[in-house]
């Protein structure tokens, strides 16, 4: 099994479109992980990726999520860290995941958003990303979650994320995306 990550870009915005395209590109294994990662993300803690990686490799779930700052699905935000632009306490709140939660997977029935999802390409070989869609993320994990495929969020894990970060209205500006 290998972990593959990526953070593929479409200047036309076809974020679905890029992401399949990337896997393509890789020719991976059913048994591998896909990890992506938004443009506008980036990971906290020096090994946050062993830590993934342990995870990974042991875990029953098919389709993970991290712990975030900024979305505007409310499940898989850190308490209070939404509008905290100090990077030290982002980092000092990862260490207290990290510590606290280790490889503690919370399940949910909840889409998870693409700023960074994990997923087995076994999964993405039976459900593509939706191409030219807004929400080519939460069709990717409602249709996953419909095939009783099993997802969840791995509370030990915090990536920041920019997302929207000097919009006045950051859960409805969608303009990064059109």
């Amino acid at each position: 099994m290998k972990i593959h990550y990526i953070s593929p870009f479409s200047i036309s915005k076809n974020i679905g479109g890029a992401i399949n395209s990337a896997i393509q590109q890789l020719n991976p294994d059913p048994k591998d992980w896909i990890v992506h990662l938004d443009q506008d993300a980036f990971w906290l803690l020096p090994d946050s990726k062993k830590q993934l990686e342990e995870i990974l490799s042991n875990t029953n779930y098919d389709l993970l999520g991290p712990v975030t700052n900024r979305l505007a699905q409310r499940y898989q935000l850190a308490y209070g860290m939404f509008d905290q632009f100090d990077i030290r306490e982002h980092v000092k709140y990862a260490k207290r995941l990290q510590e606290a939660n280790y490889s503690v997977i919370q399940s949910t029935p909840n889409i998870l958003a693409a700023f960074c999802i994990c997923f087995r390409v076994s999964l993405w070989e039976k459900i593509k990303f939706v191409e030219n869609s807004l929400q080519f993320d939460s069709q990717f994990s409602i249709t996953a979650k419909k095939m009783g495929f099993k997802a969840g969020i791995l509370l030990g894990i915090y990536v920041y994320h920019n997302y929207r970060i000097l919009s006045d209205n950051p859960t409805q500006d969608i303009s990064h995306l059109i």
